[in-house]
Order: structure tokens, then sequence, then C-alpha cells
């Protein structure tokens, strides 16, 4: 008895030792967890090269701020606390080796396209260094409200081309019976938006991540049938766009949770459930400190909480949903406006950014470089490795295209970027290495190769790439119908069976295009005509191609009414059948549809349906459609 009693007692002081040492390291990061605006402690002894990151941001943006976030945590803790202390709290869809936690392997997680991330993977994703810069950097944007700069139109462009691209929205109750609401999804973003104190952006991007291109969550026609045929769960009528509390094993489960979680919110409209996830994001993760889409994920703010409170699981989804974010303020022209943007450090963070697992993170470009390395010649690699096969090399002075720019070291310590040239023959491909391990430079940057400077214009929306092509490159920007550009240099022969003209945009921005979708001349007055009681457009084109032209209904699209010169006509877009002013998909089922005599088209949308103006409607159109989505075609009137 007297043993077991001494036992008891040393266990007890081994457990309040225990306590007291975690109490006074939880109080060392709690002590030291602060939030500035000053820059004067990012010494690269103790944060490696955050500080030079951040002054190149402000150089280019001098009315961006920036909040650093000193969490007091450990890098490696940190790492530990994100992977290896609870499998499965963050997740990757590459399955692949190095990617994966080497304890999970390919054990599936969620709705079973999931694996467990490795260390090596959160670390990439987590090392503010690898972000820092002008295409990521709205991963770090306050998530506040500010109505000077976040607008409905920058709300549209973040739907546009997705399925929330509408101008109202039909839903099903909890009855089955349908309903409309006379809303865009937008416009109810931005009262969302204004009631909640969240950005318009945010939720935007959110939505967009989270429900791709629509779910059973959003649908309100869910239910489930057990084996016995029985109804389980009647869900219909229920929304949840924000999937709040949508987890579980199985996207079934996944679904039940989520609509049940609806049910409990009283979410049976899409407004209401829009207008509730928002409250929830203000209320759950805003105003606990996790005030920017980095730190919804990673929860490393001691004064909120740390660790367990994460808006999801996906390491990436941060980064998607802040290009998101960048791209919609970039076509509004707002990237010099004033934006705070709050960056984590950690203590002890590795010398160099932490590389991505077995591969090299790239920045698409569209520039010259020449070859400086000291020896004659530099190899030309088939993928971002020293290990990888040969396919060339390049002379000393060579000057070549890089498309794309290594923003992280790779795991042979070397910065990979993939560069185009041409052997004399064909066109290539290929990875050099800009430096090398000892940090000689094998590639600099040199000024643009510019061959011709002819003013042109756009005939339709279309593609700016970083290089030629479409098989090896990246699209950098969408540009509209009739937007001017300079080209600077064409190829002389076909890639993908287009020419494709290095042109440069009224913001300086560069890239490679087909010259099929160029002209000389604006298309500000030859792309429309007046047939009947119709005006007929082009795809792409914009009300303000027609000068002096009004528009009473909320799209451009086909159906809409315009007025011109004192005489009110029906728009008539090509092509565009569902009359949502995009062509997609939607267009080509709305034809297919009509030659199976299942929805037959009528009025405006029966005109637009004939793509190839010829006066029939039949597969040619959808074979005309098909070709221009491909870039491979056009439509004209």
């Amino acid at each position: 008895m007297l043993r077991t009693k001494k036992y008891v007692s040393i266990l007890l002081i081994l457990t309040l030792l225990v306590y007291y040492i975690l109490a006074i390291n939880y109080n060392i990061y709690a002590a030291s967890r602060s939030r500035t605006t000053s820059l004067s402690n990012l010494t690269d002894n103790n944060y490696p090269g955050v500080a030079t990151l951040i002054n190149q941001l402000k150089q280019e943006h001098p009315n961006w701020t920036f909040t650093i976030l000193y969490t007091g945590l450990d890098w490696n803790t940190v790492i530990y606390n994100e992977t290896s202390a609870l499998h499965g709290r963050s997740l990757v869809q590459n399955s692949s080796s190095g990617w994966t936690c080497p304890t999970c392997g390919n054990k599936p997680y969620d709705n079973g396209t999931w694996y467990c991330a490795s260390p090596q993977t959160v670390a990439y994703y987590m090392d503010v260094r690898n972000w820092l810069r002008e295409s990521y950097i709205f991963t770090f944007e306050t998530l506040s409200y500010d109505s000077s700069s976040q607008t409905l139109s920058g709300v549209q462009k973040i739907l546009a081309g997705t399925f929330l691209d509408k101008s109202s929205i039909t839903y099903y109750d909890t009855n089955g019976n349908q309903h409309t609401i006379n809303k865009s999804y937008a416009q109810i973003i931005v009262e969302a938006a204004a009631e909640s104190g969240v950005s318009p952006y945010h939720l935007a991007s959110r939505i967009r991540q989270e429900q791709a291109e629509g779910s059973g969550l959003i649908s309100g026609r869910f239910t489930y049938t057990d084996s016995n045929g029985n109804t389980a769960y009647d869900l219909r009528g229920y929304y949840n766009y924000f999937n709040i509390g949508a987890t579980g094993s199985g996207s079934t489960r996944i679904i039940i949770n989520g609509l049940t979680r609806a049910k409990r919110e009283g979410w049976t409209t899409p407004e209401l459930a829009i207008k509730g996830g928002a409250r929830f994001l203000a209320n759950d993760y805003i105003a606990n400190y996790q005030d920017s889409l980095y730190l919804e994920k990673y929860q490393v703010d001691s004064a909120g909480g740390l660790y367990s409170h994460q808006y999801m699981q996906n390491v990436s989804a941060p980064y998607s949903e802040g290009y998101n974010t960048y791209r919609a303020y970039q076509s509004l022209g707002m990237l010099n406006y004033s934006f705070n943007f709050i960056i984590p450090v950690y203590e002890n963070m590795p010398s160099n950014p932490s590389p991505m697992p077995n591969a090299v993170s790239m920045e698409p470009v569209t520039e010259n470089v020449k070859v400086t390395t000291s020896y004659s010649a530099l190899k030309v690699r088939a993928s971002a490795s020293n290990s990888a096969t040969l396919i060339g090399s390049l002379e000393k002075g060579t000057i070549v295209l890089r498309i794309e720019k290594a923003t992280a070291i790779s795991s042979d310590g070397r910065y990979w970027d993939k560069i185009v040239y041409d052997n004399g023959s064909d066109l290539l491909f290929g990875y050099a290495a800009r430096t090398d391990t000892d940090g000689s430079q094998y590639l600099t940057k040199v000024a643009d190769v510019v061959t011709t400077n002819e003013k042109a214009y756009t005939t339709t929306d279309v593609n700016l790439r970083n290089g030629p092509g479409t098989a090896n490159t990246i699209v950098k920007t969408t540009l509209a119908n009739n937007t001017e550009v300079t080209v600077i240099d064409k190829m002389n022969y076909p890639v993908n069976d287009h020419y494709w003209y290095r042109v440069k945009v009224a913001d300086g921005t560069q890239g490679y295009m087909a010259s099929t979708y160029l002209t000389t001349n604006s298309t500000s007055s030859n792309n429309y005509s007046i047939v009947d009681s119709y005006i007929l457009v082009t795809p792409g084109m914009r009300l303000s191609n027609i000068a002096g032209a009004t528009n009473a209904s909320s799209t451009f699209g086909t159906g809409a009414s315009i007025t011109y010169e004192n005489t009110t006509y029906t728009l008539v877009m090509l092509a565009d059948a569902s009359g949502d002013g995009i062509i997609n998909s939607a267009d080509l089922l709305k034809i297919v549809k009509h030659l199976k005599q299942t929805a037959v088209l009528q009025g405006p949308a029966l005109r637009a349906a004939d793509a190839n103006n010829d006066g029939t409607v039949n597969s040619a159109d959808l074979l005309k459609i098909v070709k221009f989505l491909k870039q491979t075609g056009s439509i004209s009137l």
C-alpha cells in the first residue's frame, strides 16, 4: 500500500513537472508573439531572406503595407504539429513519393482523392518565402471588407466562366419546388461582405475553391436512400456553399454532414447560405486572429489558439484562392491600391526557402536570358534535375527565351529555369540551371529581343501564354476582344498549327498568342451588324464596342435588350445559345438538345446557335464552337 502511494506521488510530481515545463514553453511562445509593421527585426540571421523579398514588393508597390506576425514558434515544431502530430491535418492530392506522408503512404482521406501530406510538402507550402511574389501575395492579404477597393465588378471577374457566373439563381425549396432569386451570385456575395465585414473577394474565391463546378452541397436536391430503398436522409432545399461542417469519409458522408449543418443553421436558399457562411467566417476565423487565407489554413497565431482550428485541410488552398484574388485586382488595374499583408515568420527557419518535394517551384515569365556560364556550353535537360536526360547544349553567349523561372532551390541545390530555343530544325523546350551549387550564375536576364514594333488588336477573347504553342506553355492571362497589343517578335514557322507572335500589352505584360486572333484594324466597328430586329455580334464583343449603344439587361448576351440610335434591338451573340454572354459547354449542350428535339431553341437563341452564320443550325455549328473553344478557329459575321 505504501509502495503504491509512493508511485502515485512520484507520478503526480512528474505530471506536474511536465505540465510546468509545457506551461513555460507556451508562455515563452505567447510572450514573443507579436504583430508589427516594423521590419527592423527581420534580419537574415533570424529570418533569412524575408525582408529582402518584402522590400522588393514594396519597391514595386509603394502603397502596400506589411504586418509581420512574429509567431514565436519554432519552425520544426510547427511542421511536426501540422503533420506527424495528427495525421490527416494537412492533405495533398499528389500521391507521388515525397509528397505523401511516409507513415500513411497512399492511404486515402476525405473523399478518397486526398492523401496525408509529408513534412516536406507542408514545409514547402508553409514557408512564406516561396510565396512572397506578386502573383501569390494575396494569400496573406488582410481579409476585412474594404468597399473602396473591393467592388462588384471585381467579384464578377473572380466568378467569370464558372457556374457562379449567372444573372439570376434558380433553386429548390424543402418540398422540391423551384424558385428564382433575381440577383446574381456576385450581388449576393457583395451584400454578404457588407453585412459580415469579410472581403467579397475572399468569399467569392472561397466558394469557387470549395464548390468547383457545383456539388451535392449546393444542388438543393440531395436525398440518400439506404440499402432497403428507404429514404434515410431527405436534405432537399438546404445549401452549404462554404462546405462548413462538410467532413467525413467518402463523398456521400461529406454531403450529409454538410447539409445537416445547413439544416441546423436554416440555410434554405443560396442567399441565406452565402450570407450565413460569411458570418461564420467572420465570427469563427477572422475574429479569431485567422484573418488571412494563410492563417485560415495554418493556425499559427497563438492569440487565437494553435494548429487545430483550420478551415481546410488542403495545403495548397490558400495559394489558389490568393491567386484568384490577384487576378481580379490585376484585371481591374488595382494592384497599386493600398493593401495590407500579414506575413508570419518562425524561429529557426531554414537558411534557404523550403523546396517543393521532388520538383522545382516555377513562376511563368516571358523574357530573354543569355548563357553566362564559365564553361564553353550550358547543358539543357528534359526536367529540372542534374540527373535528367540531356537533350542539348547552348554555347556561351547564346540568347534564349525563358518561360518559367525557378523560385526555389531544387533538391540538387540549383535553380532550374524552363527555356525555349531553336536548334536549327525544331523548337525545343528544356531546363537549364540558372545557378550552380556554389551560386555561380549560368543564365542572366537581358533586354527583350525585339524584331518588329506593330500595333494589332485581338479579334476574340484569347489566351496570352508565356511561350509559343499550347503543349509546353502556361496561360498568363486572357485578353478581351479588341485589346490593343504591340507585336514585338514573329515566329516564321508554325507550332501547334499556328504562327505565334510575341506581344506586349499596355501594362507591360508580355506573352505569346496565335497570329490567327490578331488584326491590324480595331474590331470595335466591324464585329456587329443589324439584321431586322437583331443586333448580331461576335463572341467577346462588349457593349462599349458599339458606340452610343445602351443595354437595358443585366447581361450583355443573347436576348439582351439593346438601344442603338433611338431604336431598340434584341442582341444575338453568335454561339451564345444560353444567353449568358459566355461561350462554353453550356451552349454546346443547348444546341445538342435542339438537334435531338428534346429542348427546341427559338427566337434569338436559335439565331445565336447558327454559329457559322449559314442560316441553318446543325452539327457544323457544333464543330465551329468546339474549334473556337480550343482556339483553333474563330467565329465571325
